[in-house]
């Protein structure tokens, strides 16, 4: 089991995009970082890209499934093994416009994988980060979650019959379900400050979001698109992951940085630029709105989290 002094980050989705710069950022800080990713053949070849350029650090790789409870207690308990505590954990795993895909969880795909996958890894490593010292939470949101229309829609959270409607980009549907998967990440951060900091945890729950990105979120994309990215990236404000992860990086690391922070690029429209404080959505604080999305999430899990 790895010893007290050792710096220990977990980073969701960390073999491509923003995931994979967040755990070169933190192996160049001398972490032991997990990552915590579906494939083994990909979490390795990101391993071999990060020693060479981060050497005094270690890299390890935990399965995670974020859509198969079985797997995420399982992860949870492999960590709890060889690790007696965890000073970051990143949850940036994300999925963005597939196909309407209900899951075996019986729950739309972007809330499951994006919420309350996340939801549960958190709590079941809630001992571990539970220290005497001050440890952190890093839940990876999106511009997404501060639109207009980003809301939890709790009468239809799979958009049975309605997925298609409302705004598309590029020929992607299922983005109002997108941002409802990226409000509910800020709504639980808030909601997670408050119960921590009423149970007295020496636990800073931070949200972030990247601005826009050139990441692999955009796999569900049409076949055309992607080959004009290239071309059509030129003429908009699009950051490279590097940039993009940033904010997660601020957010993990930044001493100045408080519980219940947001943290995006700074530039025009939160696109791009240094990462610091941004705004938080109204509904940020609307208390009632962020209990419900915790029992919801806690019923949904037949759990009782802080």
């Amino acid at each position: 089991m790895i010893a007290d002094q050792q710096k220990i980050a977990i980073v969701t989705g960390a073999n491509t995009g923003l995931g994979y710069e967040t755990s070169l950022g933190l192996a160049k800080e001398s972490y032991t970082v997990v990552l915590a990713c579906r494939s083994e053949a990909k979490a390795q070849a990101a391993i071999d890209k990060i020693a060479p350029q981060a050497p005094s650090a270690s890299l390890d790789f935990i399965p995670l499934d974020l859509i198969n409870r079985d797997n995420i207690r399982q992860f949870a308990a492999t960590f709890s093994e060889r690790y007696n505590h965890l000073n970051i954990l990143v949850n940036n795993a994300g999925v963005m416009g597939p196909p309407h895909t209900i899951t075996k969880n019986n729950l739309e795909l972007q809330f499951d994988a994006n919420h309350v996958g996340h939801f549960y890894l958190t709590s079941l490593l809630m001992d571990k980060l539970d220290q005497t010292f001050e440890t952190r939470i890093v839940n990876v949101s999106s511009l997404a979650g501060k639109r207009e229309h980003a809301d939890i829609h709790f009468d239809n959270l799979n958009f049975e019959g309605n997925y298609e409607e409302g705004p598309k980009f590029m020929g992607v549907t299922g983005l109002v379900a997108y941002s409802q998967s990226k409000l509910a990440n800020i709504l639980f951060t808030m909601e997670l400050k408050d119960r921590l900091e009423a149970a007295g945890k020496n636990i800073k729950s931070v949200v972030v979001h990247p601005g826009v990105s050139n990441t692999d979120l955009a796999r569900n994309f049409p076949v055309v698109v992607k080959i004009l990215a290239p071309v059509l990236l030129l003429f908009m404000n699009v950051s490279k992951p590097a940039q993009g992860a940033e904010s997660s990086l601020y957010g993990a690391l930044n001493p100045a940085v408080k519980a219940g922070d947001f943290i995006g690029p700074t530039g025009k429209g939160e696109r791009a630029g240094a990462p610091g404080q941004v705004e938080l959505p109204a509904k940020a604080s609307d208390k009632a709105l962020c209990e419900k999305l915790w029992s919801v999430s806690e019923e949904l899990l037949d759990i009782s989290f802080l």
